[in-house]
């Protein structure tokens, strides 16, 4: 039985910070990645004077894109990005449900102490769901670079330049949020990130477990170790 790995994202293109990681994963036999979105990203173009429902639209069509060359269906949850988002009740017990259908071994949102409201919503979310469903699973973070606040580097997922250039051609995919500015920034947060752990590259994680609690990452390490990735 494959182990679930689930990511929870605020918005389209906010798997920036965890994308190198759902393409090593879909590469791996024991592994079945889910995404998540919590909102459409219907204000991401609210400056350029695009209606909600017409950028929500927009947004999940370059979703869905970016999700088939992961390899899955993204999921949406009926949160909206108009200033509305939170963490309503009706909204966990979904992701609850959801847990309860596809148990996962891990799950992967947000920083909580983040600038951006949304993805502080989207990680309670997350965490008030796997409490209702009285998950086992491992809760982890990516590091948002430009939002986190107080971020602890607690695992790198570390990686080379093929998965690096799958990354950057998938995140310009999402072209109404300048894709190729978020491909050029993460590349250049990745490298950073590859330095401070002796790699070429790599993505940043935060634990919500006790030091030496979790094993995902350790597990992970050494299926990528037998498959050779």
């Amino acid at each position: 039985m494959k182990k679930n790995v689930w990511f929870f994202n605020a918005h389209p293109d906010d798997i920036n910070a965890g994308l190198a990681l759902a393409l090593i994963l879909k590469d791996l036999p024991g592994y079945q990645v889910h995404i998540c979105t919590y909102t459409r990203g219907e204000g991401g173009l609210k400056e350029q004077g695009v209606p909600f429902d017409e950028c929500a639209a927009i947004r999940t069509l370059e979703e869905e894109k970016v999700c088939a060359g992961i390899g899955v269906v993204p999921r949406f949850l009926p949160e909206r990005d108009d200033g509305s988002c939170a963490a309503g009740i009706d909204t966990c017990r979904l992701i609850a449900q959801w847990f309860q259908e596809t148990p996962p071994e891990a799950v992967i949102t947000h920083w909580p102490v983040d600038n951006h409201p949304d993805h502080v919503m989207c990680a309670a979310a997350v965490f008030k769901a796997l409490a209702l469903a009285k998950s086992p699973a491992e809760l982890y973070f990516y590091r948002q670079n430009r939002q986190c606040r107080n971020f602890p580097e607690d695992f790198y997922v570390t990686f080379g330049e093929d998965i690096m250039n799958t990354k950057c051609e998938l995140l310009k995919l999402y072209e109404c949020q300048n894709g190729a500015e978020i491909a050029q920034r993460e590349r250049t947060e990745d490298t950073y990130n590859g330095y401070r752990c002796h790699a070429p590259f790599a993505e940043c994680y935060a634990s919500y477990q006790f030091p030496g609690t979790g094993r995902f990452f350790s597990d992970l390490a050494q299926a990528r170790k037998e498959a050779g990735i």
